[in-house]
């Protein structure tokens, strides 16, 4: 009897493992390589393979250009241009982040840019999502980012806010203020 449990035990360890084994030879074969360049395309496209917060995601690109600082050799993040989104522990955070992942994540986007860095290494850009819109004015729109004009005089994006704040959307409606006020 022991005997028989035995081998029922081997028989499922070794079935599970090979089944376990072949799932993850599939997944390494259907993996494509991330692309290392000492060259930065403009628009650069690239899949999206993380999402920092709203404003800020990382592409399935490595830039190994001096400019990149720190960040040289690693996955290219991208600093969204004219917008702030809220910062970690801020009402809304979540929401902005949240917004950005459902717009973007695991799909190939383009990235319109100047070939600019900010200190921290991120390339700064305006995101085009595959439909064609741009995803640093979406999150604009619907309130879930500010006109950044200290590094920014966009008329356009400024003009965006201000209608999301006339339709009280996001961090401008009565419970954006509120939890803002509360902080």
């Amino acid at each position: 009897m022991l005997r028989q449990i035995a081998v029922c035990l081997l028989v499922l360890v070794f079935t599970f493992g090979l089944t376990s084994f072949k799932n993850s030879a599939l997944a390494q074969s259907s993996k494509k390589p991330i692309e290392k360049s000492s060259d930065l395309p403009n628009p650069l496209r690239a899949e999206v393979i993380g999402i920092q917060d709203g404003d800020t995601i990382e592409l399935k690109y490595v830039y190994n250009g001096k400019k990149a600082g720190f960040r040289m050799g690693k996955a290219v993040r991208i600093r969204f241009t004219h917008i702030n989104s809220p910062e970690r522990g801020r009402p809304y955070y979540k929401v902005a982040k949240q917004f950005t992942s459902d717009k973007c994540f695991h799909k190939v986007v383009s990235i319109k840019h100047n070939g600019e860095f900010d200190r921290y290494g991120r390339l700064l850009g305006e995101v085009v999502l595959p439909d064609g819109k741009i995803l640093n004015k979406e999150l604009v729109k619907n309130g879930l980012a500010v006109h950044f004009k200290k590094y920014s005089d966009s008329q356009e994006y400024s003009e965006l806010e201000i209608k999301a704040k006339k339709q009280k959307i996001g961090i401008w409606s009565p419970q954006g203020q509120v939890s803002a006020a509360v902080k």
